[in-house]
Parts: structure tokens; C-alpha cells; sequence
């Protein structure tokens, strides 16, 4: 039986499909091109997906997409989409039998159907369960490797020590087994993970007079691990400066931009001063990447959710103005690091934070443009 979990969407299918289509559409936008993109990584995904109605499919691959491809931005494998999976209503029969049919096809075995029944249950308890840490794939595997052989394809249990008949007996469910293996495999995997983070004590933290606890941390969302900052490279000139905001909302105006008006304006200036970015080299950005998201535009409250078009596209990922400007402002200052002194610094940028080879130059010309006529002569 394989174990291991085997990749659906990998970071070299991603590096071809965005090589492709730069080659290819090379001349269209690039909010285009990144919807071209997430397509096309979409269409793996479906494929690989358990024989679900269609509505049902898209509505996992879209999840999938989202929290997976893009806000973690790690390859989709089999333990994603199963999680993703468990999230579906299993009363439903067609839904239930679809996944069956694929846990046993990509183990490789034949499961009895009220151990799968077991096996469903067990996994969204772990899936609702972040603090046991363990992927509800991982005990899945554990449980049908200690029950099933593949060769044969067929169930078979294990005999336990002291039993009449060399096997757990005939009036024994299987998924009382179930529970004590997936049991079992939980306890062993958070035993590890306790001896490889003991818990803190009171002797190794400073005095504070305040009582400490000492409960295993919780895992971070996403958002939290997004917004851990990194040592800030940019040159002085890309530093935060104080800008005067009634020139800055005039110049935003005269593009009839959305981002002239509140909380996008406010929001993306405090996010360059906590990350130290020049306030206008945000605003650049959003001029090079939505030409500062215009109020006449159809979708314009919706792209000014992320105008940096952060995660490719604010389509594929559309959060608000507050988390995209954190994670414009934190992937900019991490992609300024390790830049050669010989190197601009947004052409340094450029290779890492759009896929556009021009992008730095859009910038720069946006860039200096609000500097001439928003700063005093001796703030450019």
C-alpha cells in the first residue's frame, strides 16, 4: 500500500504552467494572465478530485485553490484534498460513495463501508482538532496500513495477543478498532511533537511577577504567519517618509481612484509605516498593477480589496484593502533582501514579486511621477 502522500498540483507543474502562458500571452495584462493561470491550475486539481457532482467539485477545488495553492502557497496533495473533502455533507450518499471509491483507489485496498463510515467520523474530529496535531490523511493511512493488505485487496484484521480464535472475534465492529488505532496514531504523533517542544516553565522565562501558561501553542492562522516581518533592505529613498495626504488624495482623484477615499487610503499608508515603505511606492504598485483601481471600473470595490494583485490576481484571491496591504508591504521588504549593491532595488524586486519583466519600470515612471508632484523638493 503506498503511504506516502503523493503531489496533485507541484511547484513544477505551477513553474510550467506560469512559463507557458508568460510565453504565450505575453502581451496581455497581467491580471489576465494570472487568471489564465490559476485556470489552468484549477483543471489539475478537478482532475484529480473524487467523482463529486460538478457543483461540489468546484466548490472543493476553489478551497483548495484559496487556502492551499495560494495563501499557503505549498503543492496540493492528497492530504489537502481529503481534509478539503471531509468538509462536504456525507448524509448524502452520492457524496459518501465518491469518496470512498477514491480513498481505496489511491491506497490501493478495498474498505468495508462501515469502517469508512469510522474512518469519515474520526477524520473531522481530527480535522476540527488543530491542537492534536495530526493530518487527518496521516491517520487514515495509519489506520487502513495496520488493517488492510494490498496485495490481496482485501480487509483483513489483525489477531490480537490472548484471542480464542488467533482474530479480534465476530461480534467486535470494526470501527471500535478503527477508533483505537486512529487513537493510537494521535497519541503517538502528539507524543512526538511534545518531546520535540517541551512546554515552557517558569524557570526559563524572566521573572515578570505574571503567571505563565504552559498549554502547547496553538498553529497560527495564515494570516498571522503572513504578516511575520523580515529585515527590511530597501534603499533610503524607498524608506517610510511622511506624505501630505491632501496631495496625495488630489493626485488620487484627478485618476478618479477608489483609493482616494477611506479606509483604503489610510489603510495602505499605515501599512507602509509599520513595514518602513515609502506610502507612494504602495500607491505606485496599485498604479502599475489595477492603473489605481478607477471608480468607473464595473468591479472596482472588489479590486480594491487587493489592488497589488497580490497571489497573482484579486480575483483568485479576494481578501480586504487592510490583509493585502500587509502582505504587499511584508513580501516587498522580504524580496528586498540579498540584493547586490550594483542592483536597483524594485529591478531586484521585479525578479521576485511579478512575473512581468517591465513591472519595475511601470513603477519607477508611477513612482517618480507622484513624487514630483506630491513631495516638497527636498522630500524626493
Amino acid at each position: 500500500m503506498r503511504t506516502a502522500a503523493a503531489g496533485v498540483l507541484t511547484p513544477t507543474d505551477i513553474h510550467k504552467i506560469r512559463h507557458y502562458v508568460q510565453h504565450k500571452y505575453g502581451d496581455l495584462p497581467s491580471d489576465r494572465r494570472a487568471e489564465i493561470v490559476a485556470d489552468a491550475m484549477q483543471r489539475i486539481v478537478l482532475r484529480q478530485l473524487p467523482a463529486f457532482p460538478h457543483e461540489q467539485k468546484l466548490s472543493v477545488s476553489t478551497e483548495l485553490m484559496r487556502s492551499i495553492a495560494v495563501r499557503k502557497q505549498v503543492p496540493v496533495d492528497e492530504k489537502h484534498i481529503f481534509e478539503a473533502c471531509l468538509r462536504l455533507d456525507y448524509r448524502d450518499p452520492q457524496l459518501f460513495h465518491a469518496l470512498h471509491e477514491w480513498v481505496e483507489q489511491r491506497l490501493g485496498v478495498t474498505i468495508e463501508h462501515e469502517a469508512f463510515k469510522g474512518i469519515i467520523e474520526e477524520g473531522v474530529h481530527i480535522a476540527n482538532s488543530p491542537h492534536l496535531q495530526v493530518e487527518a490523511w496521516d491517520a487514515v493511512v495509519g489506520t487502513v496500513a495496520g488493517y488492510y493488505r494490498a496485495p490481496e485487496r482485501m480487509a483483513e484484521v489483525i489477531a490480537l495477543p490472548g484471542s480464542r480464535d488467533g482474530g479480534l472475534g465476530n461480534k467486535t465492529k470494526p470501527s471500535t478498532y478503527l477508533f483505537l488505532t486512529l487513537a493510537l496514531s494521535a497519541s503517538t504523533l502528539f507524543y512526538g511533537w511534545w518531546t520535540l517542544h517541551p512546554p515552557t516553565t517558569r524557570a526559563e522565562l524572566p521573572q515578570t511577577g505574571h503567571p505563565v501558561d504552559i498549554t502547547p501553542p496553538v498553529p497560527q492562522s495564515p494570516t498571522i504567519a503572513i504578516e511575520q516581518k523580515y529585515k527590511n533592505e530597501l534603499p533610503s529613498e524607498l524608506r517610510y517618509v511622511e506624505v501630505n495626504k491632501e496631495r496625495l488624495v488630489q493626485y488620487l482623484a484627478r485618476k478618479s481612484s477608489l483609493l482616494a477615499e477611506e479606509p483604503y487610503l489610510s489603510t495602505i499608508v499605515n501599512a507602509a509605516k509599520e513595514h518602513d515603505i515609502h506610502p507612494l511606492l504602495l500607491f505606485a504598485i496599485t498604479g502599475q498593477e489595477q492603473a489605481f483601481v478607477p471608480k468607473t471600473h464595473k468591479d472596482a470595490k472588489k479590486i480594491a480589496n487587493n489592488p497589488f494583485n497580490v497571489f497573482h490576481s484579486w480575483k483568485e484571491f479576494n481578501t480586504t484593502i487592510s490583509e493585502s496591504a500587509k502582505i504587499a508591504s511584508n513580501t516587498i521588504v522580504h524580496k528586498s533582501q540579498g540584493r547586490p549593491d550594483d542592483v536597483d532595488a524594485l529591478t531586484w524586486i521585479n525578479t521576485k514579486y511579478a512575473e512581468d519583466v517591465n513591472w519595475s519600470k511601470g513603477v519607477r515612471a508611477i513612482l517618480d511621477a507622484m513624487k514630483r508632484q506630491i513631495m516638497l523638493v527636498n522630500e524626493r
